[in-house]
């Protein structure tokens, strides 16, 4: 499995990074490749004709292999490869995943609203909208429990991705495939193409009921402690369209603790 890890040295990133390496724990006979990415702000042309571009160059490299060095302690038995790139840093991330042709990219973040997301302009909030590439978000917070994904119109490519890299989550993970719904019948018409994935698999899984408000159902069932992890799908609206149409996936996004698994079909 190859991963990368966008780092700038904060706890958020260290946390991110220590999460992976405890999936590797939990599966070690499936070794994934874990590519920390620190990501150099532009240099003003003025300051190059100043210095030199070699000069620069070097700067830059040193400052961020710094970055990198000083979270390798974090890292485990990961199999960890540094990379430094310049540039801004939601295009240079999705560039950089496709490159290597990530199965996953991995941001450590605080969360913010999706509001917020659009005035402060979060970074993960544009990854999201920029790559079509899975995503996992991990916050400070990190609780035990079970796996769940959620029903969405992109929900069957989410289970796909969790049954197709099952070592990730380890082999005792319980996974559970929550719709919310108002009825019955639309519970099990959402919920069942999901249960198939997981049933074709081989894979165990249970269904869950909830009823409310979409996102704030999901999060406040995550808040429960319950989960490990949270898999939704999404179509990934950018920050602008997320802010004024109310994206559940931003919600959940802002809302949710746990660590969360964004993907795209």
């Amino acid at each position: 499995m190859r991963i990368l890890l966008p780092v700038d040295g904060s706890e958020h990133c260290r946390n991110a990074l220590r999460f992976i390496a405890s999936r590797q724990a939990l599966s070690p006979e499936k070794e994934a490749t874990v590519e920390l990415l620190n990501v150099q702000h532009s240099i003003p042309e003025a300051v190059i004709n100043a210095l030199g571009l070699d000069s620069v160059r070097k700067a830059s490299q040193d400052e961020g292999m710094k970055v990198i060095d000083a979270m390798r302690e974090d890292a485990g038995d990961l199999d960890v490869r540094a990379k430094v790139e310049g540039g801004e840093f939601a295009p240079v991330i999705v560039r950089e995943a496709d490159h290597m042709d990530a199965d996953l990219i991995v941001m450590g973040c605080r969360g913010l609203s999706a509001m917020e997301g659009f005035f402060v302009g979060s970074v993960s909030a544009k990854v999201i909208s920029l790559t079509k590439r899975p995503l996992l978000l991990v916050r400070d917070k990190i609780p035990a429990g079970a796996i769940c994904v959620d029903h969405s119109d992109y929900a069957h490519a989410a289970a796909e991705f969790v049954v197709n890299q099952r070592e990730f989550f380890g082999k005792d993970a319980v996974f559970e495939v929550i719709n919310v719904s108002e009825t019955e019948e639309t519970f099990h018409q959402a919920v069942e193409p999901v249960m198939t994935v997981f049933e074709d698999a081989g894979v165990p899984a249970e269904r869950v009921h909830l009823k409310g408000k979409v996102g704030d159902a999901i999060c406040n069932y995550a808040g429960e402690g319950k989960l490990d992890m949270l898999v939704i799908g999404s179509h990934g609206y950018g920050n602008f369209r997320a802010a004024f149409m109310g994206s559940t996936a931003m919600r959940i996004t802002a809302g949710c603790e746990v660590p969360l698994l964004v993907l795209k079909a």
